[in-house]
Parts: C-alpha cells; sequence; structure tokens
C-alpha cells in the first residue's frame, strides 16, 4: 500500500488513503498506436503501397482507477494545470499524463471507487536501447518471425491469431455499372485483387523480473516502428508478409511479482498485401528442416514443381 505509487512525488497512499484497485493500472503499459501513414491503393492490385519513411505515434490515452479515502483532494491535485509525474514502485517506471476525463465514480460512506482517463502526448520514441535478448524464463517455440528475429526472442508468446491470419482480405470493387430498365448490374469479372487488412494477435509478454520485462518491450516494439515496412514470417504458411505495426491494446498484467512478469495484450498489424493460396510446399526432413540441393547447398525443392514432374 505505502509507496506504491507516487503522483509528483506524492505518495498517494499516505497523502489520501489511495491505492490502485486491481488491474487498475495496466494500461500504462498500452505502447502507442502508429498514426495512419500515407499510402496509395492502386485499383488493379493487391492491397496499398504505404509510405513509412517516417512513421508517426499518436498520442495515447489511458484509464488509471483507484480506491481512495479522500478522492476530492486526490483528483483535485490530478486536475490541476500542466502535466502529472506518475510513478508506479511495482514498475519501476515513470510517465508523464495529463487529465483528459473522471468517469466511472462509486461512492460509499467514507471511500470513491473511480477511474480517471489521462492522456500521453508525447510518446517515448527510443534511440538507443538495448536488443532483444535473453528474458530469463523459458519461452515456446514460435511460428513468427519479424524481420528474421523470433517472437520468443523478445519474450513473447502469440496465444491466438490463426484464424485471423488465414482469413482472406474484402475484395476491391471493380468498374460496374447499373442500367436502370434492367435488372441487376453489369459488373467487370476479368481482375479480382484483395484490400489490405487488419490482422490481431493475442499475446504474452514473460520475462523474469520488471528490468528485463522492459528491455525486452522496449526493443520490440521500438524494433517495430522502425522506418519502412517490416517482414513478418509465419512457420505454419511457410510466407513472409509485408506488414507495419497499428495498435496495442487489451493491456494486462497476468503476474508482477518476485516470480516474473507476465503481461497480456492484443497486437494489430495492417498486412499491406495478402492473398491466400500462395503457399510454397518445400521438401523438408521430419525435423522442419529444408532440404537443399548438393550443388548449391542452398536452392530448395519446391514439393508442386517436384510433384508435376512425377505426374508427367
Amino acid at each position: 500500500m505505502k509507496g506504491a505509487c507516487y503522483i509528483d512525488g506524492i505518495d498517494i497512499y499516505t497523502q489520501y488513503r489511495a491505492v490502485f484497485i486491481r488491474g487498475g493500472f495496466d494500461e500504462v503499459a498500452t505502447f502507442p498506436s502508429l498514426d495512419d501513414p500515407d499510402s496509395n491503393d492502386w485499383p488493379e492490385e493487391d492491397g496499398i503501397e504505404v509510405d513509412l519513411e517516417t512513421p508517426i505515434l499518436n498520442p495515447c490515452e489511458i484509464t488509471l482507477s483507484f480506491y481512495a479515502e479522500d478522492a476530492c483532494s486526490l483528483i483535485d491535485h490530478i486536475g490541476k494545470p500542466g502535466y502529472h509525474i506518475f510513478y508506479i514502485t511495482a514498475l519501476g517506471r515513470e510517465w508523464s499524463l495529463r487529465l483528459s476525463s473522471h468517469h466511472d465514480n462509486k461512492i460509499w460512506f467514507d471511500a470513491t471507487r473511480f477511474s480517471l482517463k489521462l492522456v500521453k502526448d508525447k510518446p517515448v520514441r527510443l534511440v538507443n536501447y538495448a536488443p532483444a535478448g535473453d528474458c530469463g524464463v523459458i519461452i515456446p517455440r514460435s511460428d513468427y518471425e519479424i524481420d528474421g528475429l523470433s517472437l520468443r526472442d523478445y519474450g513473447i508468446t502469440v496465444k491466438d491469431g490463426r484464424k485471423e491470419l488465414l482469413k482472406s482480405p474484402t475484395v476491391k470493387q471493380n468498374l460496374l455499372r447499373k442500367i436502370e430498365i434492367n435488372d441487376g448490374q453489369i459488373y467487370d469479372v476479368d481482375q479480382l485483387v484483395f484490400n489490405s487488412k487488419e490482422c490481431t494477435f493475442k499475446c504474452l509478454m514473460q520475462a523474469r523480473d520488471i528490468v528485463r520485462f522492459w528491455r525486452c518491450y522496449d526493443a520490440f516494439f521500438n524494433d517495430l516502428i522502425q522506418p519502412e515496412l517490416r517482414s513478418l514470417y509465419v512457420e505454419y504458411t511457410g510466407e513472409e508478409y509485408p506488414v507495419h505495426y497499428k495498435k496495442m491494446s487489451g493491456c494486462k498484467f497476468l503476474q508482477l511479482d518476485k516470480y516474473g512478469v507476465v503481461l497480456e495484450f492484443d497486437l494489430t498489424f495492417v498486412f499491406t498485401v495478402f492473398r491466400i493460396g500462395e503457399t510454397e510446399y518445400i521438401l523438408a526432413t521430419e525435423d522442419g528442416e529444408w532440404i537443399v540441393l548438393e550443388e548449391d547447398g542452398e536452392t530448395c525443392i519446391d514439393m508442386k514443381l517436384s510433384l508435376i514432374h512425377i505426374s508427367e
């Protein structure tokens, strides 16, 4: 209780008899969303062409929830002009926030449960940060790689995402004509191309302690917002997809104690080009190692071509 949270250097428990409710500070871990980049949507091509030479982050709105005996004084302090520094001891990190709104207010005789919506106007973009490294816990083998680096290296496990990934994008509309005196319409069916699509993955980020957690967290999200598109490799399709980060949401600390840190969150990517059915089938061993030709030691064997050759 005491010393759990400081606002502008003031211990909120000592001064206001205030504490966070369970999960009340989870949203501070939310990484800012990416502002929609400029793009071209060519009608005759799949997906979109985006300009990510200088990705821009949006401000971030978060909600903090408290239980306090002297709620009015705490809210009055946070409601004063300027930014306020929130330091959460369990997370070992501080945030500069301003008040946006007060909602979810429930009053009892001697205490109040309430939520405040606050804004991080200036997202922190790190230039010099430690690369992804040992998170200190055993992470299952990952089906996903970003720019050649396994999500496992960031301490990330993808709980769910396959059904979203394997769903086809919507189809771009071709030219059509509707004649008032005729039923239906005349549609150009000589071409079929797809829109870009968004895909949300449910993830866990785990680490042995809070220091290692922030190292993995900072490395992952700052790697994601580097200029240009990211390359997302998915093992169960054997394909690489051009993507860019869109947003993080649904943050929830499932564990935050001396035994480790586990953060659950949703991660949304924009697949700028996606088409189902482009999978290549490569000959591999039972251990999943690709079989290559002896001549150069690099060329894989395309099973589709091999099967066609055999049938002939």
